[in-house]
């Protein structure tokens, strides 16, 4: 899964379903450093490609609505994009969902893309430079961390709906390299994971 403020009045739209009982504010994340974030190497697209669990994120406007179950599915486009169709369940148990499309912006090591919500026409518009960066990436892509560079978002994602405990280690070794406090991240309610509150 994993954008910027223009994308955020985009899903906040498409989203129409929200929350019935208020929200706790959240606080603004505190990030370690703001310097450059790392890419992986290389993302194998194709293999990237399918669905992916949110175990843990930074909490987001985008996401008001989501009780548990976020999830995210990336398919390959003919063009070479990647669609982007991000669902999550409600409080009231309905469905929430999104429909988008990522780009590469630094091909072939297709690590850095910016995914975008909007579209005008058959255009989608992508404002803003990369805001999915791939900080981490088990080399069986079982798990990732995507973030932004701003730091205003991070996603720490699993093929299962939770992590073992050498994966969750090895995702928040990436997040702390790349300038994250981990306590700005919460772990995502999953049917058939654990629950906890705080990623630190």
């Amino acid at each position: 899964m994993g954008v910027r403020r223009q994308v955020a009045a985009a899903v906040a739209v498409a989203t129409a379903t929200v929350l019935a009982t208020a929200v706790p504010a959240q606080a603004a994340p505190t990030a370690v450093d703001t310097g450059p974030l790392t890419p992986v190497a290389d993302v194998d697209v194709e293999r990237y490609a399918g669905d992916w669990y949110q175990v843990a994120a930074i909490p987001a406007i985008f996401e008001i609505q989501c009780f548990k179950n976020v999830k995210a599915r990336y398919d390959v486009q003919p063009d070479g994009t990647v669609g982007v169709r991000n669902t999550c369940q409600t409080i009231v148990g309905t469905t929430s969902a999104v429909t988008g499309r990522a780009r590469s912006e630094n091909p072939p090591a297709d690590s850095a893309l910016t995914v975008s919500f909007l579209k005008l026409g058959n255009r989608w518009l992508y404002l803003g430079g990369p805001n999915y960066v791939v900080i981490g990436l088990d080399p069986d892509y079982r798990w990732a961390v995507v973030g932004d560079p701003d730091r205003s978002t991070g996603f720490v994602l699993s093929r299962e709906p939770a992590l073992t405990g050498a994966q969750t280690t090895a995702a928040k070794a990436a997040l702390t390299a790349n300038g994250y406090d981990l306590c700005d991240l919460r772990t995502t309610r999953q049917d058939g994971g654990a629950w906890a509150g705080s990623f630190c």
